[in-house]
Protein backbone atom coordinates (compact mmCIF):
# COMPACT_ATOMS: atom_id res chain seq x y z
CA UNK A 1 0.00 0.00 0.00
CA UNK A 2 2.78 2.45 0.69
CA UNK A 3 3.87 2.43 -2.85
CA UNK A 4 0.85 3.08 -4.55
CA UNK A 5 -0.60 6.67 -5.19
CA UNK A 6 -3.55 8.22 -3.97
CA UNK A 7 -5.48 7.59 -6.71
CA UNK A 8 -4.70 3.94 -6.26
CA UNK A 9 -4.94 3.89 -2.55
CA UNK A 10 -9.04 5.21 -3.20
CA UNK A 11 -10.05 2.42 -5.54
CA UNK A 12 -8.27 -0.42 -2.70
CA UNK A 13 -9.66 1.75 0.64
CA UNK A 14 -13.70 1.54 -1.35
CA UNK A 15 -13.02 -1.80 -2.41
CA UNK A 16 -12.02 -3.32 1.20
CA UNK A 17 -15.18 -1.29 2.53
CA UNK A 18 -17.32 -3.41 0.54
CA UNK A 19 -18.41 -1.16 -1.89
CA UNK A 20 -18.96 -2.44 -5.63
CA UNK A 21 -17.03 0.04 -8.23
CA UNK A 22 -15.69 0.82 -11.40
CA UNK A 23 -12.05 0.95 -11.98
CA UNK A 24 -11.15 2.17 -14.84
CA UNK A 25 -8.04 4.57 -16.71
CA UNK A 26 -5.51 4.34 -19.58
CA UNK A 27 -3.36 1.56 -19.72
CA UNK A 28 -0.39 1.47 -17.59
CA UNK A 29 -2.40 2.82 -14.56
CA UNK A 30 -1.63 0.31 -12.60
CA UNK A 31 -5.02 -1.40 -13.00
CA UNK A 32 -3.63 -4.86 -12.93
CA UNK A 33 -1.18 -4.07 -9.74
CA UNK A 34 -4.39 -2.86 -7.83
CA UNK A 35 -6.39 -5.63 -8.48
CA UNK A 36 -2.75 -8.27 -7.20
CA UNK A 37 -2.57 -5.77 -3.71
CA UNK A 38 -6.51 -6.61 -3.07
CA UNK A 39 -6.30 -10.52 -3.65
CA UNK A 40 -3.75 -10.60 -1.23
CA UNK A 41 -5.26 -8.47 1.36
CA UNK A 42 -8.91 -9.99 0.76
CA UNK A 43 -6.77 -13.91 1.79
CA UNK A 44 -4.97 -12.05 4.51
CA UNK A 45 -8.59 -11.17 6.33
CA UNK A 46 -9.07 -14.94 5.47
CA UNK A 47 -12.08 -13.39 3.32
CA UNK A 48 -11.89 -14.62 -0.40
CA UNK A 49 -11.75 -12.49 -3.86
CA UNK A 50 -12.24 -14.16 -7.22
CA UNK A 51 -11.17 -12.81 -9.88
CA UNK A 52 -11.67 -13.13 -13.45
CA UNK A 53 -10.84 -12.28 -16.89
CA UNK A 54 -13.12 -11.48 -20.09
CA UNK A 55 -10.89 -14.08 -22.25
CA UNK A 56 -8.15 -16.90 -20.97
CA UNK A 57 -5.22 -14.85 -22.48
CA UNK A 58 -5.89 -12.11 -20.17
CA UNK A 59 -6.56 -14.43 -17.07
CA UNK A 60 -3.04 -16.29 -17.50
CA UNK A 61 -1.21 -12.99 -18.07
CA UNK A 62 -2.68 -11.70 -14.57
CA UNK A 63 -1.81 -14.41 -12.45
CA UNK A 64 -2.61 -18.24 -11.51
CA UNK A 65 -5.52 -18.11 -9.68
CA UNK A 66 -7.13 -15.57 -11.70
CA UNK A 67 -10.20 -17.48 -14.24
CA UNK A 68 -12.35 -16.88 -17.27
CA UNK A 69 -15.29 -15.45 -16.28
CA UNK A 70 -17.70 -17.65 -17.81
CA UNK A 71 -15.97 -20.68 -16.39
CA UNK A 72 -16.06 -19.08 -13.01
CA UNK A 73 -19.48 -18.56 -13.17
CA UNK A 74 -20.64 -21.21 -14.77
CA UNK A 75 -22.51 -19.86 -17.68
CA UNK A 76 -21.16 -21.87 -20.69
CA UNK A 77 -21.38 -19.54 -23.57
CA UNK A 78 -24.10 -17.80 -21.84
CA UNK A 79 -27.06 -18.92 -24.67
CA UNK A 80 -28.49 -21.38 -23.01
CA UNK A 81 -32.01 -20.51 -21.17
CA UNK A 82 -31.58 -18.71 -17.71
CA UNK A 83 -33.31 -21.82 -15.74
CA UNK A 84 -31.17 -24.72 -17.68
CA UNK A 85 -27.99 -22.50 -16.38
CA UNK A 86 -29.18 -22.01 -13.03
CA UNK A 87 -30.33 -25.99 -12.85
CA UNK A 88 -26.66 -26.42 -14.03
CA UNK A 89 -24.88 -25.02 -11.18
CA UNK A 90 -26.85 -26.03 -8.45
CA UNK A 91 -25.86 -29.54 -9.63
CA UNK A 92 -22.54 -28.47 -9.74
CA UNK A 93 -20.88 -27.84 -6.37
CA UNK A 94 -17.34 -26.32 -7.34
CA UNK A 95 -19.44 -23.61 -9.43
CA UNK A 96 -22.74 -23.21 -6.63
CA UNK A 97 -19.75 -22.73 -4.07
CA UNK A 98 -18.05 -20.04 -6.17
CA UNK A 99 -20.96 -18.14 -6.76
CA UNK A 100 -21.92 -18.57 -2.78
CA UNK A 101 -18.62 -18.72 -1.21
CA UNK A 102 -16.71 -15.41 -2.84
CA UNK A 103 -16.94 -12.38 -0.55
CA UNK A 104 -15.83 -10.06 -4.02
CA UNK A 105 -15.88 -10.88 -7.81
CA UNK A 106 -13.46 -8.83 -9.93
CA UNK A 107 -14.31 -8.98 -13.56
CA UNK A 108 -11.32 -7.79 -15.27
CA UNK A 109 -11.52 -6.86 -19.44
CA UNK A 110 -14.78 -5.51 -18.84
CA UNK A 111 -15.25 -3.73 -21.97
CA UNK A 112 -15.44 -6.73 -23.77
CA UNK A 113 -18.44 -7.72 -21.90
CA UNK A 114 -21.91 -7.49 -23.42
CA UNK A 115 -24.97 -6.15 -21.77
CA UNK A 116 -26.26 -9.90 -22.11
CA UNK A 117 -23.67 -11.42 -19.94
CA UNK A 118 -23.74 -8.97 -17.25
CA UNK A 119 -27.91 -8.86 -17.07
CA UNK A 120 -27.20 -12.75 -17.39
CA UNK A 121 -24.70 -13.14 -14.18
CA UNK A 122 -27.20 -10.56 -12.26
CA UNK A 123 -29.62 -13.22 -12.68
CA UNK A 124 -27.72 -16.26 -12.04
CA UNK A 125 -26.24 -14.44 -8.46
CA UNK A 126 -29.55 -13.70 -7.47
CA UNK A 127 -30.90 -17.23 -8.22
CA UNK A 128 -27.89 -18.99 -6.94
CA UNK A 129 -27.40 -16.66 -3.67
CA UNK A 130 -31.38 -16.68 -3.30
CA UNK A 131 -31.35 -12.88 -2.74
CA UNK A 132 -33.62 -10.90 -5.39
CA UNK A 133 -33.28 -7.43 -3.94
CA UNK A 134 -29.80 -6.76 -4.62
CA UNK A 135 -27.48 -6.79 -8.07
CA UNK A 136 -25.96 -10.02 -8.32
CA UNK A 137 -27.25 -11.47 -5.11
CA UNK A 138 -25.62 -9.00 -2.75
CA UNK A 139 -22.40 -9.99 -4.26
CA UNK A 140 -19.54 -7.25 -4.07
CA UNK A 141 -18.24 -6.82 -7.83
CA UNK A 142 -15.38 -4.71 -9.15
CA UNK A 143 -15.67 -3.83 -12.41
CA UNK A 144 -12.06 -3.14 -14.33
CA UNK A 145 -11.42 -1.96 -17.76
CA UNK A 146 -11.14 0.99 -20.43
CA UNK A 147 -14.21 0.74 -23.20
CA UNK A 148 -11.54 3.00 -24.93
CA UNK A 149 -9.56 -0.24 -25.10
CA UNK A 150 -11.09 -3.40 -27.51
CA UNK A 151 -14.44 -3.41 -27.21
CA UNK A 152 -17.08 -7.09 -27.36
CA UNK A 153 -17.60 -9.04 -30.16
CA UNK A 154 -20.09 -8.83 -32.27
CA UNK A 155 -22.06 -11.13 -34.30
CA UNK A 156 -22.64 -10.06 -38.19
CA UNK A 157 -25.28 -7.57 -38.46
CA UNK A 158 -25.65 -7.29 -34.27
CA UNK A 159 -25.75 -3.46 -32.90
CA UNK A 160 -22.49 -3.16 -30.78
CA UNK A 161 -23.46 -1.78 -27.38
CA UNK A 162 -21.50 -2.05 -24.15
CA UNK A 163 -21.60 -3.35 -19.86
CA UNK A 164 -22.40 -0.26 -18.73
CA UNK A 165 -25.38 0.97 -21.43
CA UNK A 166 -27.34 -1.99 -18.89
CA UNK A 167 -29.05 -1.11 -16.26
CA UNK A 168 -27.57 -3.53 -14.19
CA UNK A 169 -24.29 -1.55 -14.64
CA UNK A 170 -26.73 1.69 -13.35
CA UNK A 171 -27.57 -0.11 -10.18
CA UNK A 172 -24.82 -1.98 -9.04
CA UNK A 173 -22.10 0.02 -9.46
CA UNK A 174 -21.91 2.82 -6.56
CA UNK A 175 -18.81 4.69 -7.68
CA UNK A 176 -16.26 5.22 -10.64
CA UNK A 177 -12.63 5.31 -10.06
CA UNK A 178 -10.40 6.54 -12.92
CA UNK A 179 -6.59 6.04 -12.77
CA UNK A 180 -4.96 9.20 -14.84
CA UNK A 181 -1.38 8.50 -13.51
CA UNK A 182 0.68 6.37 -15.92
CA UNK A 183 3.59 4.22 -14.88
CA UNK A 184 4.00 2.47 -18.43
CA UNK A 185 4.93 5.62 -20.33
CA UNK A 186 7.29 8.61 -18.61
CA UNK A 187 7.65 11.12 -21.47
CA UNK A 188 4.92 13.69 -21.33
CA UNK A 189 4.95 14.00 -25.02
CA UNK A 190 3.94 10.45 -25.64
CA UNK A 191 1.63 10.62 -23.08
CA UNK A 192 -0.26 13.36 -24.53
CA UNK A 193 -0.03 11.74 -27.83
CA UNK A 194 -1.37 8.28 -25.92
CA UNK A 195 -4.30 10.62 -24.54
CA UNK A 196 -5.52 11.82 -27.74
CA UNK A 197 -5.06 8.79 -29.27
CA UNK A 198 -7.17 7.05 -26.66
CA UNK A 199 -10.16 9.72 -26.92
CA UNK A 200 -10.07 9.18 -30.86
CA UNK A 201 -8.90 13.11 -31.20
CA UNK A 202 -5.39 12.72 -32.34
CA UNK A 203 -3.98 16.72 -33.16
CA UNK A 204 -1.98 17.48 -35.92
CA UNK A 205 0.96 17.75 -33.87
CA UNK A 206 0.48 14.46 -32.40
CA UNK A 207 -0.04 13.33 -35.71
CA UNK A 208 3.20 14.75 -36.45
CA UNK A 209 5.14 13.39 -33.93
CA UNK A 210 4.01 9.60 -34.81
CA UNK A 211 4.21 10.38 -38.89
CA UNK A 212 8.08 11.10 -37.96
CA UNK A 213 8.22 7.38 -36.43
CA UNK A 214 7.42 6.33 -39.46
CA UNK A 215 10.80 7.51 -41.21
CA UNK A 216 12.68 6.07 -37.77
CA UNK A 217 15.37 3.53 -38.79
CA UNK A 218 14.68 0.05 -37.50
CA UNK A 219 16.11 -2.53 -39.87
CA UNK A 220 20.16 -1.73 -38.80
CA UNK A 221 18.76 -2.99 -34.97
CA UNK A 222 20.54 -5.99 -33.47
CA UNK A 223 17.25 -6.53 -31.68
CA UNK A 224 14.58 -5.85 -34.38
CA UNK A 225 10.89 -4.45 -33.31
CA UNK A 226 8.05 -6.73 -32.48
CA UNK A 227 5.30 -6.29 -35.44
CA UNK A 228 2.01 -6.07 -34.43
CA UNK A 229 -0.62 -5.77 -37.01
CA UNK A 230 -4.65 -6.12 -37.09
CA UNK A 231 -5.21 -9.74 -38.56
CA UNK A 232 -4.13 -13.49 -37.40
CA UNK A 233 -3.79 -14.48 -40.73
CA UNK A 234 0.04 -13.63 -41.29
CA UNK A 235 1.35 -13.20 -38.13
CA UNK A 236 2.59 -17.05 -38.30
CA UNK A 237 3.70 -16.67 -41.38
CA UNK A 238 5.69 -14.01 -40.89
CA UNK A 239 7.56 -15.53 -37.82
CA UNK A 240 8.13 -19.15 -39.47
CA UNK A 241 9.92 -16.69 -42.78
CA UNK A 242 11.79 -14.86 -40.63
CA UNK A 243 12.81 -18.10 -38.44
CA UNK A 244 13.34 -20.01 -42.09
CA UNK A 245 16.28 -17.58 -43.01
CA UNK A 246 18.76 -18.01 -40.23
CA UNK A 247 21.00 -20.68 -41.01
CA UNK A 248 20.99 -24.30 -39.43
CA UNK A 249 18.52 -26.27 -38.27
CA UNK A 250 15.89 -25.75 -35.79
CA UNK A 251 15.74 -26.85 -32.07
CA UNK A 252 12.47 -27.77 -31.11
CA UNK A 253 10.70 -27.76 -27.82
CA UNK A 254 7.81 -29.45 -27.09
CA UNK A 255 5.22 -28.49 -24.01
CA UNK A 256 5.39 -31.29 -21.51
CA UNK A 257 2.30 -31.93 -19.50
CA UNK A 258 2.25 -32.73 -15.36
CA UNK A 259 -1.21 -33.94 -14.38
CA UNK A 260 -2.62 -34.89 -10.52
CA UNK A 261 -2.59 -38.47 -9.61
CA UNK A 262 -5.44 -40.24 -10.43
CA UNK A 263 -6.51 -37.44 -12.87
CA UNK A 264 -8.86 -38.84 -15.79
CA UNK A 265 -7.57 -38.44 -18.91
CA UNK A 266 -10.39 -36.88 -20.54
CA UNK A 267 -9.93 -33.74 -17.72
CA UNK A 268 -6.69 -33.55 -18.34
CA UNK A 269 -6.73 -33.85 -22.46
CA UNK A 270 -9.58 -30.84 -21.81
CA UNK A 271 -7.41 -28.84 -19.40
CA UNK A 272 -4.08 -29.19 -21.73
CA UNK A 273 -6.35 -28.11 -24.82
CA UNK A 274 -7.50 -25.02 -22.78
CA UNK A 275 -4.25 -24.02 -21.93
CA UNK A 276 -2.56 -24.42 -25.08
CA UNK A 277 -5.18 -21.96 -26.49
CA UNK A 278 -5.13 -19.63 -24.01
CA UNK A 279 -1.60 -19.40 -22.29
CA UNK A 280 0.87 -17.38 -24.20
CA UNK A 281 3.50 -20.05 -24.92
CA UNK A 282 3.91 -22.16 -27.90
CA UNK A 283 3.00 -25.75 -27.33
CA UNK A 284 5.62 -26.46 -30.35
CA UNK A 285 8.71 -23.96 -29.95
CA UNK A 286 11.44 -23.75 -32.59
CA UNK A 287 14.03 -21.80 -32.34
CA UNK A 288 17.59 -20.87 -33.89
CA UNK A 289 20.62 -18.69 -32.70
CA UNK A 290 19.97 -15.30 -34.05
CA UNK A 291 16.09 -15.91 -33.47
CA UNK A 292 14.37 -12.63 -32.10
CA UNK A 293 12.32 -13.54 -28.75
CA UNK A 294 9.93 -12.22 -26.21
CA UNK A 295 10.32 -13.43 -22.86
CA UNK A 296 6.66 -14.83 -21.42
CA UNK A 297 7.58 -14.69 -17.80
CA UNK A 298 9.18 -12.67 -14.83
CA UNK A 299 12.86 -14.08 -14.69
CA UNK A 300 14.63 -14.56 -11.60
CA UNK A 301 18.11 -15.87 -10.02
CA UNK A 302 19.40 -16.81 -6.55
CA UNK A 303 20.79 -14.08 -4.23
CA UNK A 304 22.07 -16.47 -1.09
CA UNK A 305 19.07 -19.02 -0.12
CA UNK A 306 15.94 -17.31 -2.07
CA UNK A 307 14.92 -16.14 -5.82
CA UNK A 308 14.63 -12.60 -6.49
CA UNK A 309 13.35 -10.80 -9.84
CA UNK A 310 16.01 -9.53 -12.43
CA UNK A 311 15.39 -6.08 -12.90
CA UNK A 312 13.83 -5.60 -16.56
CA UNK A 313 13.04 -8.95 -17.48
CA UNK A 314 9.56 -9.40 -17.27
CA UNK A 315 6.68 -10.36 -19.59
CA UNK A 316 7.17 -8.55 -23.50
CA UNK A 317 11.28 -7.59 -22.85
CA UNK A 318 12.47 -8.73 -26.51
CA UNK A 319 16.07 -10.44 -27.32
CA UNK A 320 17.92 -12.40 -29.61
CA UNK A 321 19.06 -16.40 -28.55
CA UNK A 322 23.06 -16.21 -29.04
CA UNK A 323 23.91 -19.81 -28.35
CA UNK A 324 22.46 -22.88 -26.67
CA UNK A 325 23.75 -24.73 -23.57
CA UNK A 326 25.19 -28.56 -23.61
CA UNK A 327 21.44 -28.94 -22.29
CA UNK A 328 19.74 -27.48 -25.30
CA UNK A 329 19.08 -24.47 -22.85
CA UNK A 330 18.51 -21.04 -24.97
CA UNK A 331 20.73 -18.38 -24.20
CA UNK A 332 19.37 -14.86 -24.82
CA UNK A 333 20.26 -11.80 -24.85
CA UNK A 334 18.00 -9.07 -24.13
CA UNK A 335 17.33 -5.16 -25.27
CA UNK A 336 18.82 -3.93 -21.32
CA UNK A 337 22.02 -5.90 -22.03
CA UNK A 338 21.47 -9.03 -19.93
CA UNK A 339 22.46 -12.30 -21.24
CA UNK A 340 20.04 -15.14 -19.71
CA UNK A 341 20.07 -19.26 -19.65
CA UNK A 342 16.38 -19.54 -20.07
CA UNK A 343 14.81 -22.61 -18.59
CA UNK A 344 11.34 -23.60 -17.99
CA UNK A 345 8.69 -22.01 -16.95
CA UNK A 346 5.03 -23.56 -15.14
CA UNK A 347 1.64 -22.61 -16.26
CA UNK A 348 -1.35 -24.24 -14.50
CA UNK A 349 -4.68 -24.30 -15.02
CA UNK A 350 -5.62 -23.18 -11.34
CA UNK A 351 -4.48 -23.57 -8.25
CA UNK A 352 -5.90 -26.58 -6.82
CA UNK A 353 -4.46 -29.73 -6.40
CA UNK A 354 -6.60 -30.69 -9.50
CA UNK A 355 -4.97 -28.48 -11.35
CA UNK A 356 -2.57 -29.65 -14.31
CA UNK A 357 0.48 -27.93 -15.07
CA UNK A 358 2.44 -27.71 -18.93
CA UNK A 359 6.06 -26.96 -18.98
CA UNK A 360 7.86 -24.84 -21.54
CA UNK A 361 10.24 -22.55 -21.70
CA UNK A 362 8.94 -19.11 -21.36
CA UNK A 363 9.74 -17.74 -25.25
CA UNK A 364 8.02 -17.09 -28.58
CA UNK A 365 9.09 -16.19 -31.81
CA UNK A 366 8.58 -12.28 -31.71
CA UNK A 367 8.95 -10.92 -35.07
CA UNK A 368 5.34 -10.44 -35.46
CA UNK A 369 2.11 -10.60 -33.01
CA UNK A 370 -1.49 -9.38 -33.60
CA UNK A 371 -2.70 -6.58 -31.57
CA UNK A 372 -5.33 -8.72 -29.41
CA UNK A 373 -2.84 -10.89 -28.46
CA UNK A 374 -0.42 -8.00 -27.57
CA UNK A 375 -3.23 -6.29 -25.24
CA UNK A 376 -2.33 -6.13 -21.85
CA UNK A 377 1.42 -6.56 -22.74
CA UNK A 378 4.48 -3.89 -22.23
CA UNK A 379 6.75 -4.09 -25.50
CA UNK A 380 10.50 -3.21 -25.60
CA UNK A 381 9.97 -1.96 -29.03
CA UNK A 382 7.09 -2.51 -31.78
CA UNK A 383 6.93 -1.88 -35.12
CA UNK A 384 2.93 -1.02 -35.49
CA UNK A 385 0.49 -0.97 -38.51
CA UNK A 386 -2.43 1.20 -37.75
CA UNK A 387 -3.24 2.36 -41.26
CA UNK A 388 -6.30 1.14 -43.30
CA UNK A 389 -6.27 -2.63 -42.33
CA UNK A 390 -7.09 -1.32 -38.68
CA UNK A 391 -10.88 -2.05 -38.27
CA UNK A 392 -11.91 -2.35 -34.63
CA UNK A 393 -12.83 0.82 -32.48
CA UNK A 394 -9.75 1.13 -30.01
CA UNK A 395 -7.38 -0.96 -31.49
CA UNK A 396 -4.96 1.63 -32.82
CA UNK A 397 -4.82 3.14 -29.21
CA UNK A 398 -3.87 -0.35 -27.82
CA UNK A 399 -1.11 -1.15 -30.44
CA UNK A 400 0.15 2.61 -29.31
CA UNK A 401 0.38 2.09 -25.71
CA UNK A 402 2.44 -0.83 -25.87
CA UNK A 403 5.69 0.19 -25.76
CA UNK A 404 7.35 2.42 -23.24
CA UNK A 405 8.50 5.25 -25.17
CA UNK A 406 8.59 7.12 -28.09
CA UNK A 407 12.03 5.79 -29.41
CA UNK A 408 10.59 1.80 -28.84
CA UNK A 409 8.11 2.82 -31.16
CA UNK A 410 8.31 2.65 -35.18
CA UNK A 411 5.41 2.95 -37.47
CA UNK A 412 5.31 0.66 -40.60
CA UNK A 413 1.68 2.66 -41.80
CA UNK A 414 -0.58 5.08 -39.84
CA UNK A 415 -3.89 7.24 -40.75
CA UNK A 416 -5.13 9.84 -38.59
CA UNK A 417 -8.67 8.41 -38.99
CA UNK A 418 -7.87 4.86 -37.55
CA UNK A 419 -7.92 6.41 -34.02
CA UNK A 420 -11.65 5.75 -33.49
CA UNK A 421 -13.93 5.40 -30.40
CA UNK A 422 -17.38 4.34 -30.15
CA UNK A 423 -19.33 7.39 -29.74
CA UNK A 424 -21.24 5.61 -26.67
CA UNK A 425 -18.02 5.49 -25.04
CA UNK A 426 -17.27 9.20 -25.60
CA UNK A 427 -20.84 9.44 -23.76
CA UNK A 428 -19.94 7.58 -20.88
CA UNK A 429 -16.84 8.82 -20.53
CA UNK A 430 -17.98 12.92 -20.61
Amino acid sequence: MENCTEEQRACIEAVLRGESIFITGPGGTGKSYILDILYKEFKALGKTMSITAMTGCAALLIGPHVKTLHSWAGIGLGREPLQHIVSGIHKNGRKKNNWKKTDCLVIDEVSMMTPHILGLLDEVGKSVRKCYTKPFGGLQVVFVGDFYQLPPVCRSGEKMMFAFESPVWKRAVEKTYALTKIHRQRDPVFQKVLDEARRGELSDESCQILLERKAAKWKGNAIRPTMLFTRNDDINTINQSYLDRLPGEAKVFQATTEAPPGAKPDDVDYQVQRLDKDAPYEATLRLKVGAQVMLLAQQYEERGDKKEPIQGLVNGSRGVVTEFTLCDNPVVKFMNGRTVIIGEHTWSSDETETAVRRKQLPLRLAYALTIHKAQGASLDSALIDVGSATFEYGQAYVALSRVRSLDALYIHDIEKGAFRVHPAVKEFYQ
